[in-house]
């Protein structure tokens, strides 16, 4: 239904790339950390994560891609803006690319900050990192095909290629001190939700999934 998901890579290393103690008002750590491959030709993925301060010890963790760039989602004007191509219907996205106009624009939709104040801690990262959901070009796939092949009849989709993702975003998780490995749940909305669904009956590491109007398949 998917195609073949292609193999783990050999290394997923990720690197803190900025980390706020005080986010959310002094609620919560921010982290942003970049997931890079072995493979160099892999493109890397750029996650978001956020973690309750008031907790006594590690944090159940909720993994969501999201749909226009982690700067969406919170009102922090450092957090990294996007380059990768984005839809034209995105809030502040021009000519394909997010502006300083996108920043916090989804916040209402996510309300990290109640998360937070729950316990939980949230995991995200653009789905454009994987793969751009464009007709007219894939993303993580042209990295696995051998120079002027052609796509193959069980060659993985967007949605499949998003669940490598997730589980990616998983390598990470399960060794930041701050994340209870045992308790990382992945969601997802729509086709989003079908991903979050297929990266959990495919990885054992991930506890619980949620997918949020996932539709038909789903």
């Amino acid at each position: 239904m998917y195609g073949y998901l292609p193999p783990a890579p050999k290394e997923v290393a990720g690197k803190l790339e900025r980390e706020d103690r005080n986010a959310l008002g002094g609620k919560a750590t921010l982290k942003e950390i970049t997931l890079s491959f072995r493979s160099p030709e892999l493109p890397p993925i750029h996650v978001m994560l956020i973690v309750p301060n008031a907790r006594k010890g590690p944090a159940p963790v909720i993994l969501s891609m999201n749909y226009f760039g982690n700067h969406t989602l919170v009102r922090d004007p450092a957090v990294r803006l996007s380059t990768n191509w984005m839809p034209e219907r995105g809030e502040g996205v021009v000519n394909n690319r997010a502006t300083e106009a996108a920043r916090g624009t989804w916040v209402g939709r996510w309300d990290i900050e109640q998360i937070v104040e729950r316990g939980y801690a949230v995991a995200t990262f653009y789905n454009g990192d994987v793969d751009p959901d464009r007709i007219d070009a894939r993303g993580l796939q042209t990295h696995f095909r051998k120079p002027g092949e052609q796509p193959g009849s069980h060659e993985f989709g967007a949605i499949a290629a998003w669940a490598w993702g997730l589980s990616r975003a998983v390598d990470y998780l399960v060794t930041d001190a701050d994340i209870g490995k045992s308790r990382i749940g992945v969601t997802g909305h729509s086709r989003l939700g079908k991903a979050a669904l297929l990266a959990a009956a495919l990885d054992e590491r991930i506890a619980l999934a949620i997918p949020h109007q996932a539709g038909c398949g789903g």
